[in-house]
């Protein structure tokens, strides 16, 4: 068992680009797919009633509006998500033309950009980062090169990087996390919580203090593993994997598992100084 997941990981650091590319479409997947069958939240009084939420994002010409007012209507919704579906399992499939990848890229990019204002409150994190994903493998595939593909890999291995750094230094100044008090308190929110991890948090203050000055530490840390040609990044890519998974049990952020573990690949070769890997 071992050996087989050893073995899968080092194929998909070996084209960090294709990587990338298959499980960050597998968030872009399941997102159209969630959407595609939470039509409630879209209808009158819903979240995302187009009636309410259409000012909130205020178009800054007639022609863009329209457009957005076309998209909006539910037909068009769900053909648009049915649509980003099919992009989205081309990449995911073995399929290794260029064209046709940098193709699904370029849609699965653009459609996100045109769907966001329907969905507008219930998008996080995940989302933005497939989009870059998706959004950097085009412009690289786009190139043709193995130049280009490698500027690419490169730029999503440094936005990872960036933004768990980003996300560690954006806590530092919260009170709850130097205090140790965060962990305990979004546990026992209703959106994001989880009730049996209160309850062991509440029991064990302390290691609720050291887990929450742990998570704190590793991201605002995370940078630093890309010094000495990233000798300790597989050890801290582990990690974080961890936390995604730990993330998605107990707060329901799945998406974002798929969405960071695609990069992954990207951010070694960028602390490793490696090419693409990707001949087409």
């Amino acid at each position: 068992m071992l050996q087989r997941l050893r073995r899968a990981a080092e194929a998909a650091c070996a084209r960090p680009l294709a990587t990338a590319e298959r499980l960050s479409a597998a968030t872009h997947l399941l997102s159209s797919l969630e959407y595609m069958v939470r039509r409630t939240d879209r209808e009158p009084g819903g979240l995302n009633d187009w009636s309410r939420t259409r000012a909130q994002v205020p178009a800054k010409t007639k022609a863009v509006q329209a457009v957005r007012d076309f998209i909006a209507r539910e037909p068009v919704t769900q053909a648009l998500h049915g649509s980003r579906a099919v992009a989205a399992l081309l990449l995911i499939s073995p399929v290794r033309n260029n064209t046709l990848r940098m193709a699904a890229d370029a849609y699965l990019a653009t459609s996100q950009i045109l769907i966001y204002p329907r969905h507008l409150f219930g998008t996080d994190g995940s989302d933005q980062v497939s989009f870059l994903v998706q959004a950097a493998a085009a412009l690289g595939r786009a190139g043709g090169t193995e130049g280009t593909r490698r500027a690419a890999v490169q730029f999503i291995g440094a936005q990872t990087v960036l933004s768990y750094g980003a996300s560690g230094w954006a806590k530092l100044p919260g009170d709850a996390w130097r205090s140790g008090d965060a962990l305990v308190k979004i546990m026992r929110t209703q959106t994001y919580g989880d009730e049996w991890l209160y309850r062991q948090l509440e029991k064990y203050p302390a290691a609720s203090r050291a887990l929450c000055h742990a998570v704190l530490a590793l991201e605002c840390g995370f940078p630093l593993l890309l010094l000495k040609r990233g000798k300790y990044i597989e050890a801290g890519l582990l990690v974080m994997g961890a936390f995604h998974v730990a993330n998605a049990r107990f707060m329901g952020l799945s998406r974002f598992a798929w969405a960071f573990a695609a990069t992954y690949p990207s951010v070694r070769a960028l602390a490793k100084g490696t090419g693409s890997g990707e001949t087409a």
